[in-house]
């Protein structure tokens, strides 16, 4: 099935899906990539021409854009998107839409297959109604159940397309259109470490079992001179005072203890060799996971895994640029886009201090900062007639708290020195140097 994922890619995705029910080490590391995205988004203006612009109806057109931008909620839904990426490779929703909200409806993607591809990234899908059962069409919105409906009396074809309008189909691996989940390959390894695990315990049940041999009297002539009415008694007594792992046996030998030992000494090295291989074909660091050995180590591992999630971000700009110009939002001298900041969980304190120092220097970053602080365009605007107009008095009547930014170094405890670095950016010899305080002069004077 792995080698032709072309043929069989349904079972790929089933199996897929089986193994992150089943298996810690695949539901862990897919929950890794999905748990690290964020949406953190902003509109940016692209201007076409240099053509006199009227600031009035742009100013207009960017609160309309914005507020049908924010219905999206992608936010949300991140997490979804993510885990139906990494788990099937690909990801189908129906979207409807009122005056006030946009919903998404995952459709199971055994129903689905991908038809056609428009900027590259984004595609449209069709529903195979002929496999639709009754129980699960009921539990489709009513909107698409009409679309089912109406496309009986238009075509025999059991294929319906779904609308590019009330469509959401991405795909991780757009290399191709058959699915492929994007860590499918590492489920050989994740099965290794189960084998090995199976292989250590055997090994430790056989070196726990014993053998205890009670020995029956012979007769010159080599016969049994004692018969079950008196070694049955015997051997139920022998098995009540000896742990439950160990055997009992009558036999006519002498009596002795036998013991089960294995030869291979490394035996115990396997399992974790078959860790260290799975992270190995992961591409991940096992640090992330497991235990760090240093910071550095740790950071520059989430900032590779990071260009990975990008590019899913790049995917949703791109639906969400189509549903827009669906919806009517194109203009002839300029454009408004809408940009998900590069970020993860991981690095927003970065971006954040980066964008802080091109503000600075007064470039124009100011809602790309307020973004990565979780105050998307929308609430920028809500925010800024809230706090300026209408709870302006409330928040002029606020006084400082007392930290060390609004006193002077005379009224604090001020020990001088540069500030210290964060954990993420020590190397090994400065992770043990803070760990031992080797920078406390009593401990170097010892």
């Amino acid at each position: 099935m792995a080698q032709y994922p072309e043929q069989y890619g349904k079972g790929v995705v089933r199996l897929s899906q089986y193994m992150y029910l089943k298996s810690g080490y695949y539901k862990r590391l897919i929950d890794y990539f999905t748990d690290m995205a964020v949406i953190n988004w902003t509109v940016d203006l692209a201007l076409k021409t240099d053509a006199k612009i009227t600031e009035k109806t742009m100013r207009s057109n960017y609160f309309k854009y914005v507020d049908q931008v924010n219905k999206f909620k992608l936010e949300n839904r991140i997490s979804d998107i993510m885990k139906k990426l990494f788990i099937e490779d690909i990801c189908y929703g129906f979207i409807t839409e009122t005056d006030t909200d946009i919903s998404i409806y995952w459709i199971d993607s055994k129903y689905c297959e991908i038809k056609s591809i428009v900027n590259g990234n984004v595609y449209q899908y069709a529903i195979n109604r002929s496999l639709l059962t009754d129980s699960y069409f009921n539990t489709l919105p009513s909107e698409l159940q009409e679309l089912l409906e109406e496309s009986k009396k238009i075509s025999l074809n059991n294929m319906v397309m779904i609308p590019y309008t009330n469509s959401l189909c991405l795909k991780y691996n757009n290399d191709f259109i058959y699915p492929y989940p994007a860590l499918f390959q590492i489920i050989i390894s994740i099965l290794d470490i189960d084998d090995y695990k199976d292989l250590a315990k055997a090994k430790t049940e056989a070196d726990a079992y014993k053998l205890v041999c009670l020995e029956i009297p012979t007769t010159e002539d080599g016969q049994m001179s004692m018969g079950d009415e008196i070694v049955t008694p015997f051997t139920t007594m022998t098995k009540s005072v000896v742990p439950e792992s160990w055997g009992v046996v009558p036999t006519p030998m002498k009596m002795q203890l036998l013991e089960s030992k294995s030869t291979a000494s490394d035996d115990s090295n396997k399992v974790a060799d078959a860790v260290e291989n799975f992270y190995t074909e992961c591409g991940i660091s096992k640090a992330l996971i497991s235990s760090a050995s240093s910071g550095s180590e740790l950071k520059y591992s989430v900032k590779v895994d990071s260009s990975d999630i990008y590019r899913i971000y790049r995917m949703l700009e791109a639906w969400v640029d189509l549903q827009m110009k669906l919806r009517g939002h194109v203009y002839k001298t300029y454009q408004f886009e809408y940009s998900i900041l590069p970020t993860t969980v991981f690095d927003i304190s970065d971006y954040i201090d980066t964008q802080l120092k091109l503000a600075q220097v007064s470039a124009p970053v100011k809602g790309r900062l307020l973004a990565a602080n979780g105050i998307n365009t929308s609430k920028l605007l809500g925010n800024s007639v809230l706090e300026n107009s209408i709870l302006k008095d409330v928040f002029e009547s606020w006084t400082p708290i007392s930290t060390s930014y609004t006193q002077s170094s005379s009224d604090v405890n001020n020990q001088g020195g540069r500030p210290q670095k964060d954990e993420d950016d020590l190397t090994d010899s400065g992770t043990q140097t803070r760990e031992d305080d080797e920078n406390n002069k009593a401990n170097r004077d010892v």
